[in-house]
């Protein structure tokens, strides 16, 4: 079916305005009083009314109510429920001044009503006011498509980035005899602020790092990107775990120092052959040791978080004989609602503490352990990152 578009003088892209009364004095009227502003259709009942609604999708409808074929009340329905329009503005021109008329239009899915007669600087003030509230609805829709879009290109870029992060992640396990290492990584989102690497400097030397920016999301990725590259290639010059945590937590303080984020961390050098472990603990959560099968205290932070300002990076040390235990891990594994209130550092580190004292270490299985131990399945809302290192002179490999 072609439809005569009634064109307005501009014959620009305004409005389409569909005029349906079996009244064609009424439909000649009111075409005369909208023309110069609007694009205007008009229908003599209400199933050409439908049919030229499907084809030219107007965005107004000066809607008789009294018709015959199919009255007003059908048309409402038929747009709103079986073609599933919730937008097109439809103002309902009545002769009926009954209350529960103009009530039974509006419940049906009318936007507004005209009593006949009206007066034309009302009509055109209802059209315009009516027209406003559809150029809005499609400016809102343009937008919430272009953040849409923009959403899209932001996910892409984060998936990416948890990508980079996964091959960043240690691959190859040093192989020193009597040594076993167990890790847990999950973030929280696609990209993580925790990073945490497990590396040989020598025959019978490794260096582990635990890390967590302050946090998460792709800007806290980036900043750990840079924490694991100046490791590598400080670290791959001089060897010297002060000397690298001075010259990192230097360029923190250029990079990050103005804004708000930080990075907690913990690294240490084991030397399983003079059997020493030097190490550096820099805001970050309390690392476990166990020596020689005896729980020692918690390795607490000895230095503010890197990326504020200069720091002492006199490293710390711990000796051992005939085995070594070290637990690492991040806030995320303890940061977690249980009900109205959050889980807590202390009572993690008590179930850690039994988790070290088992044979078979899973740390997989660490939710397991959670609930059972506190009746709660945790639901972690931070990255969540944990390391183990085990060593035991003596065993078979």
């Amino acid at each position: 079916m072609s439809v005569k578009v009634q064109k307005n003088k501009r014959e620009d892209e305004s409005p389409i305005i569909l005029v349906v009364d079996d009244s064609i004095t009424m439909r000649n009227f009111l075409t005369r009083v909208l023309e110069d502003d609007y694009q205007v259709v008009t229908a003599a009942d209400g199933l050409e009314c439908v049919d030229k609604y499907v084809e030219i999708r107007p965005s107004v409808i000066l809607l008789d109510l009294l018709m015959p074929k199919m009255d007003g009340f059908d048309v409402i329905e038929k747009i709103r429920n079986f073609l599933g329009d919730p937008e097109v503005i439809i103002i309902v021109l009545t002769g009926q001044d009954e209350q529960d008329i103009k009530a039974k239009a509006l419940n049906a899915g009318a936007n507004d009503y005209l009593t006949k007669p009206f007066h034309v600087v009302e009509l055109k003030a209802r059209v315009g006011v009516a027209i406003r509230q559809v150029m809005l609805t499609r400016q809102l829709q343009s937008a919430n498509s272009e953040l849409q879009k923009a959403y899209d290109l932001i996910d892409d870029e984060v998936r990416l980035v948890a990508r980079l992060q996964d091959k960043l992640l240690p691959t190859n396990v040093p192989f020193i005899k009597g040594l076993e290492i167990e890790s847990l990584y999950r973030p929280s989102g696609r990209a993580s602020g925790d990073y945490f690497d497990v590396f040989d400097l020598e025959d019978g030397v490794i260096r582990v790092i635990m890390a967590d920016v302050s946090g998460h999301g792709p800007q806290a990725a980036f900043i750990m990107a840079i924490v694991r590259t100046l490791f590598k290639a400080d670290g791959s010059e001089t060897r010297d775990l002060a000397h690298s945590l001075f010259q990192i937590n230097t360029h923190l303080v250029d990079l990050i120092g103005r804004d708000s984020y930080f990075v907690t961390l913990f690294a240490a050098d084991i030397d399983f052959n003079a059997g020493v472990m030097k190490f550096l603990s820099a805001g970050h959560c309390p690392a476990l040791i166990m020596q020689d099968g005896i729980m020692g205290e918690p390795l607490k932070a000895h230095v503010p978080p890197l990326g504020f300002f200069p720091v002492d990076c006199t490293l710390d040390e711990r000796r051992f004989t005939s085995s070594l235990d070290l637990f690492l891990f991040t806030d995320g594994c303890y940061e977690w609602r249980m009900g109205n209130k959050f889980f807590s550092l202390e009572p993690f580190m008590d179930i850690a503490g039994k988790l070290m004292h088992t044979d078979s270490l899973n740390l997989d299985a660490i939710e397991d352990l959670l609930e059972k131990e506190t009746g709660v399945r945790p639901v972690f809302d931070d990255d969540v990152t944990a390391l183990s290192i085990r060593w035991k002179k003596g065993a078979r490999d």
